[in-house]
């Protein structure tokens, strides 16, 4: 997973998957060029063949498998799949970013961890990959005044080209889809690529580093993911956060003015961006920043933060329209049930209350999303 930063009350920030777009290197100067250099100091990073890297051991062990299955009839595709299968019967989830043969040593990893163990055996067997970011609905976790949130990241491993006549054409190509978190209440959000993994790597390992205050190697695994991804709005985000968290305060605003001056802008970006644009007291950067969050919401966790900030403002009303929107969209998501209940317990309408906690708990394929709610739902008055 890609993990978002958002600092409160200060500021967002996302590292775990949302996708960049693709810009012409010649159309705009690369961020890069607004960077305080003299403020960090560079330290090494590891090099992208290395996060990749399996053990000579494994290595062998993957291809006795592969090529057995193969000469057994079984599609390459499926032969990668049927052997991470097998090879990942304990694996464990974990939010931590890791190499590919971190991720076999300790059986565990996230998302991203997990894309890049099986980029690993298809690089062996030579089998062509594609991506997809997948969203979800998070349940926050702070840390330190920020609140980390992530995207999904899903690898499907293609199936060897069908031969084909000149004048046809192979529409979809067949191939496996490697997931082992699925979940019910997620929505797609864009395609992606191996370049935008590998920042993905890059841009977790920074903001792990953010987060311990350790701001050079920060530099640093943000300055290698802009390399793979430069223009990203996430990485961007994360660089004005990061200017901003070592006391750079006009450079972490020039970042963000680049951003918005090209439009390579997220909600999460917007969203430090306004937080710092309140700090300055700029009055017409604010309404601009304000209105730009609510007229870019796209995805239902975009609109449910719409709603988030109507309801703190005290437009329930409002709130509560946008909330029943993300239901006709995305009725198999407990967020919106969840925000709609804590808006109708706050005006003591306590029936609908549980009514709605009852359909977040119903609806919900998170563990721990489905205790919170199920906690909340404990809660009321009505039910002790």
């Amino acid at each position: 997973m890609m993990k978002s930063l958002v600092l409160l009350p200060m500021f967002f920030l996302l590292s775990a998957c949302n996708i960049s777009k693709e810009v012409p290197e010649t159309a705009i100067p690369r961020v890069n060029t607004l960077f305080s250099e003299n403020t960090f100091l560079p330290q090494p990073t590891i090099e992208e063949s290395d996060i990749f890297l399996l053990s000579e051991q494994e290595q062998q062990k993957f291809m006795t498998h592969f090529n057995r299955e193969v000469k057994q009839g079984i599609r390459a595709d499926k032969a990668v799949f049927n052997y991470l299968e097998q090879r990942l019967d304990k694996f464990t989830y974990d939010g931590e970013t890791l190499t590919a043969q971190e991720s076999l040593t300790r059986d565990e990893g996230n998302c991203i961890s997990l894309a890049i163990l099986t980029q690993a055996y298809a690089n062996l067997a030579q089998v062509e990959t594609t991506f997809r970011e997948v969203g979800t609905i998070p349940v926050f976790r702070k840390d330190n005044n920020t609140i980390l949130i992530s995207n999904h990241f899903r690898t499907k491993l293609l199936a060897p080209k069908l031969a084909t006549s000149p004048n046809e054409i192979e529409i979809i190509r067949a191939g496996t889809v490697v997931d082992y978190f699925p979940a019910q209440d997620s929505f797609f959000i864009d395609t992606a690529s191996y370049h935008d993994l590998v920042a993905k790597y890059y841009a977790n390992k920074s903001v792990d580093a953010l987060l311990d205050e350790q701001l050079d190697k920060s530099y640093s695994l943000l300055t290698k993911a802009l390399h793979y991804t430069p223009y990203d709005p996430e990485l961007i985000n994360i660089a004005a956060v990061l200017h901003r968290r070592s006391g750079q305060q006009a450079q972490a605003l020039q970042i963000f003015g680049y951003a918005k001056t090209h439009q390579l802008t997220s909600q999460n970006l917007l969203a430090n961006y306004l937080s710092l644009a309140k700090t300055q007291t700029d009055h017409v950067l604010i309404e601009y920043l304000e209105a730009s969050l609510d007229s870019s919401a796209k995805t239902p966790f975009d609109k449910i933060q719409l709603a988030q900030r109507s309801a703190k403002k005290g437009k329930f009303n409002k709130a509560i329209r946008e909330l029943k929107d993300v239901i006709i969209e995305a009725p198999y998501i407990p967020d919106p049930y969840f925000e709609l209940a804590r808006i109708y317990y706050a005006k003591g309408e306590i029936e609908m209350t549980e009514r709605l906690l009852a359909l977040a708990v119903e609806k919900s394929s998170d563990p721990e999303k489905r205790a919170l709610f199920q906690a909340k739902r404990d809660a009321i008055p009505n039910n002790k």
